[in-house]
């Protein structure tokens, strides 16, 4: 699956990420390829909508959490306008935490910016092929999904996998810290719908009230990745 090709055109590369220092990096490392250029970078999930209507690149790399949308929310508006362009999804999270959510929005790669050059530029050559690129541990999570109609997963135990999409980020963010409005304001709802998640979050990992769900957030992302702040 994750078989490098070496494409006969330069790819045309669009970088979505709020954090200049980082796509300057990630600019270099895919240009030092050779066969691969940057045509374009943005800073907001907004910015990127525009930007790949305008230049229509090859390919889409993008982080996840960004100011104005998730990665998430801006992958499935990325394939529902230009489904022949493939995304990437560059991200800090580990695989077993959106990997898989990523896939199901239409994203056609997952790569950790924890790994080497070497993967990243092999996950452009391979998305831009047609074909998707998978970690190990995202491969064996994909097969399992084929091949049992209960796979397992780093979720289920805690009732996670009953979240949709949107329920999993106000969780997340829930668990980060942030207060109603401000999980609005970073996901582009009301105070009012946030709660409403929130409720239905409750109703389905069966926590009693909402500070039963702040504690078991908090105590979930700090289980998770050391309460890395998004």
């Amino acid at each position: 699956m994750n078989e490098s090709s070496t494409p006969a055109k330069t790819l045309r590369i669009l970088l979505i990420d709020d954090h200049p220092f980082l796509r300057q990096g990630v600019a270099m490392t895919l240009e030092s390829a050779g066969d691969i250029k940057i045509c374009g970078e943005a800073d907001t999930a907004n910015a990127g909508i525009e930007a790949v209507r305008k230049l229509l690149p090859d390919v889409v790399v993008t982080d996840l959490t960004l100011p104005d949308k998730s990665g998430i929310d801006l992958t499935r508006i990325l394939v529902a306008e230009h489904p022949e362009i493939p995304v990437l999804i560059l991200s800090m999270h580990e695989e077993g935490l959106y990997a898989e959510r990523c896939i199901r929005a239409g994203a056609k790669g997952y790569v950790m910016k924890s790994e080497g050059p070497t993967h990243l530029i092999e996950a452009v050559r391979t998305v831009a092929s047609g074909r998707l690129y998978a970690g190990p541990e995202l491969a064996q999570r994909l097969m399992s999904l084929l091949s049992s109609p209960n796979p397992p997963s780093a979720e289920r135990d805690g009732g996670l996998q009953n979240l949709s999409d949107r329920e999993f980020e106000v969780f997340e963010l829930v668990g980060r810290g942030h207060t109603a409005k401000e999980i609005g304001a970073m996901l582009g709802l009301s105070s009012k719908t946030v709660d409403v998640h929130r409720s239905r979050i409750r109703t389905k990992l069966d926590l009693a009230t909402t500070p039963d769900l702040t504690h078991y957030a908090v105590r979930w992302v700090q289980a998770k990745d050391g309460g890395a702040n998004l």
